[in-house]
């Protein structure tokens, strides 16, 4: 019996020292939260949120998470309302997994982890915080000032506990985007940096086990967007062009839209692509399949954003909202009486976000 005793405290001992405890009780907490968005009552759309003009709307499974400068609030995708955050943070912004997001001060050193419904982590960095990413299954990447080099690079598990540092040179540049791969086992990090006077972007993989950075290219211009379109694909979106890499190092696509402007990109969750670009006054929508082979393109009226999910792209114009398919033939429009601010696609329904209020968006009747 004392014999089983020792064993048992042992193992428990074990556990906390590698974190599997604290991983445990993690995934406990996101099962809960899981649970408790499936029972809740679907109250239905529209809802108010109370928030003015939106800095960031990032889904999550079940539910989806919204800011301006002031506020947070989580919704699930029927309508109840999860959690709501008054931050105090100069400059708030957002970062969301499957199950649980970031709340960080670009102006500050502080982040609090969320979950879909409540608080799990508030953590006082030693430095000021440039940048963050979570995982799908709560991995944390944060990118802060550094006294001695450029910047660094924090990773945390999903307990919280330091998994990964790197103090980035001048050389490496400070990271601008990052994205996290399917699996949550790497991370991909756009950083800028400055050589000769052009502003180059360093793409670096870390593969989470190990620690080390690759090096997988480096590229002129400046990343708008960075992404994991599979397993084993990364997709750039730079000022200039967009380009899709192998993991394991190499261009494996790319289409170049020099000599216009981009004012948006969208990126299914297949991997499809939409860019909303500007030449003057004139507006043109990109369709691109997952390998980047054009779809569409054409001249569109004045839009603000674009949306694409699966065959369908949307566009946000000052008061409408237009639908059309890959090709780019119009298959609905409609009036808005408020300008709109986003419209969330990877769901069953259309979420379209205008003034403070969340409404389901349908196909107007003929």
């Amino acid at each position: 019996r004392r014999g089983a005793i020792i064993v048992a405290v042992l193992t428990v001992l074990v556990l906390f020292a590698t974190g599997a405890v604290g991983a445990s009780i993690a995934r406990v907490k996101d099962l809960v939260d899981t649970v408790h968005i499936a029972l809740s009552p679907a109250v239905g759309w529209p809802q108010q949120t109370g928030l003015g003009d939106l800095t960031a709307v990032q889904p999550m499974s079940g539910s989806f998470a919204a800011m301006d400068e002031d506020a947070c609030v989580v919704y699930s995708l029927g309508g109840t309302r999860l959690a709501g955050i008054q931050s105090g943070y100069a400059r708030p912004a957002l970062a969301a997994g499957k199950t649980r997001f970031v709340l960080y001060n670009r102006s500050g050193n502080e982040l609090r982890v969320e979950s879909r419904t409540q608080n799990l982590y508030t953590k006082q960095l030693e430095n000021s915080i440039f940048l963050c990413a979570m995982s799908d299954n709560g991995t944390l990447a944060v990118v802060t000032e550094d006294q001695t080099s450029m910047a660094k690079l924090l990773v945390y598990s999903p307990s919280m506990e330091q998994q990964l540092s790197w103090s980035m040179t001048s050389n490496d540049g400070t990271p601008l985007r990052m994205a996290f791969s399917p699996d949550s086992r790497k991370l991909a990090a756009a950083a800028v940096t400055v050589s000769g006077g052009q502003v180059m972007t360093n793409l670096y993989l870390i593969n989470l086990a190990s620690g080390d950075p690759v090096s997988l290219v480096n590229q002129g211009g400046v990343p708008q967007w960075l992404g994991w379109t599979s397993a084993s694909t990364i997709l750039a979106v730079y000022d200039t062009r967009a380009v899709l890499y192998n993991a394991g190092g190499g261009e494996r696509a790319v289409y170049d839209f020099a000599g216009t402007e981009l004012k948006d990109v969208s990126v299914d969750a297949a991997g499809n692509v939409a860019l909303l670009l500007a030449s003057g006054q004139v507006s043109q929508a990109v369709t691109l399949d997952k390998n980047l082979n054009v779809q569409f393109s054409a001249a569109v009226s004045a839009a603000n954003s674009i949306v694409r999910a699966g065959n369908l792209f949307y566009l946000l114009a000052d008061n409408a909202v237009e639908c059309f398919d890959a090709s780019g033939t119009q298959q609905w429009s409609q009036n808005l009486d408020t300008s709109p601010q986003a419209l969330l696609a990877n769901s069953k329904d259309l979420l379209l976000f205008s003034g403070n209020t969340v409404q389901k968006l349908e196909a107007p009747a003929e």
